[in-house]
């Protein structure tokens, strides 16, 4: 697993011992672990504080643990900036999960209502042409 130069850099804490990392329901699938058989470091993409308020990187690429994962995480309490600030300093990360979450219900409720209303026009429609 190498580092991409693109985007900021996490690494353990402890260089003998190992992190474990977590998908998006803080269930652990994976972990980093001392070279040369793991690796210590990870790219992240921010950082943001959860579960138990807690502050956690999350992961550049969820894939290639152990288990399947939309998103991964690394608490920050057991890891540190690789190269702090250089070249990209490490962002917040954007709370985007009860606006997302608002706007799949909204589409939800949109899509429903049109497809009452085509059933409806179409039960009109067949309805007319039996009366005609």
């Amino acid at each position: 697993m190498g580092l991409d130069a693109n985007y900021p850099a996490v690494t353990m804490n402890d260089p003998n011992g190992h992190v474990t990392v977590y998908n998006q329901d803080h269930l652990p699938i994976g972990r980093l672990g001392p070279t040369p058989f793991e690796s210590p470091s990870v790219n992240v993409t921010c950082r943001l504080t959860a579960w138990e308020e807690q502050d956690w990187y999350r992961l550049l690429n969820p894939d290639g643990w152990d288990f399947p994962a939309t998103a991964a995480y690394v608490a920050a309490d057991e890891t540190h900036e690789l190269n702090p600030g250089q070249p990209y300093p490490i962002p917040a990360c954007r709370n985007v999960g009860c606006r997302r979450k608002a706007g799949q219900a909204a589409a939800a409720g949109v899509l429903a209502a049109g497809v009452f209303t085509a059933v409806r026009s179409w039960r009109r429609g067949a309805d007319s042409q039996e009366a005609g």
